[in-house]
Parts: C-alpha cells; structure tokens; sequence
C-alpha cells in the first residue's frame, strides 16, 4: 500500500481575506489606543495613594497602578467642590425648615388663642342659657340646645 499525502485544508486558514477591514490603517499609525475590554475589571477609585518622594510619583495602594499627580490632585478637587455645593445646598434647606418652623409655631399660638377664646364665648353662652333656664323654670341640668329653643320660643 502505498500512504497517500493527508488532506489538511480544513485546518488550513485562507490569508486571502483580512480579519478587520481598518487593520492596515492601525498598522501605518504610530500611537494606537489600545482597545477597551468588553468586561472591564473593578475600577479603582485610586483613592488611598502612596507619594514615592525619590521616584517622585503616586502608586495606588489597592491596585498598586501608578497614578498621574495631577488628575489625581483634580478629581480630589472636583469631590471637594460636590461636597461644597451639598452643604451649601443643605444650608439652604435648614435654613427654609427654621422658617417654616416659626411659622407653624406661630400658627400653633394663634390657634390656641383663638380655642381660648372660643372657649371663654362658650362659657358666656353657657352661662346665658343656664340663667335663662333658671328665669324660664326648668332645671339646669335637664338643659339642652332644643329645650332653650323652645322656651325662648315661647
């Protein structure tokens, strides 16, 4: 038997074709941005720095990336302006509840005085009625507002 040659074109690729259509226009550039990946790993905030005075850089202590000083001294200044305008705004509002605290007291007072007073003008109608009650002769506990309607009608 003689051993026939193995028919390897299906493991073959064809090099006729490119892959990405843009390839030769990344090849002729000098600076290519490299790709972002699709799932990108925990993103560090870089918030806790180690300041290397001899290398004269900051290397983050969680990730251990070495860390631009000025973007890092810049987004610690964008959070110190957020904090800024939040307590500004938070002023503001305790400010409006204070006023809107005295306010509601002094609606608190002038409602209990007017209570007071309608409880003194209760009083003096309830004094009326009991003395006209008496004059009328019917007793003063067996006085309600139809009995003193119906002796006053007559």
């Amino acid at each position: 038997m003689i051993d026939e040659p193995k028919d390897d074109s299906e493991n073959v690729l064809a090099f006729t074709k490119r892959f990405e259509s843009n390839a030769d226009i990344k090849e002729m550039l000098n600076l290519v941005k490299a790709d972002k990946p699709e799932h990108a790993p925990y993103r560090c905030g870089h918030v806790n720095v180690l300041v290397d005075e001899h290398l004269r850089q900051l290397t983050c202590r969680r990730c251990g990336a070495v860390v631009d000083a000025f973007d890092w001294i810049n987004a610690r200044a964008e959070g110190e302006q957020k904090i800024d305008w939040e307590l500004k705004s938070l002023r503001r509002e305790v400010v409006d509840h204070r006023d809107g605290l005295e306010k509601l007291k002094r609606e608190e007072l002038n409602t209990r005085n007017r209570i007071k007073n309608a409880e003194g003008k209760l009083a003096k109608i309830s004094m009326e009625i009991a003395n006209r009650s008496i004059a009328a002769g019917i007793p003063v506990a067996a006085v309600t507002r139809d009995t003193y309607t119906d002796a006053e009608n007559s």
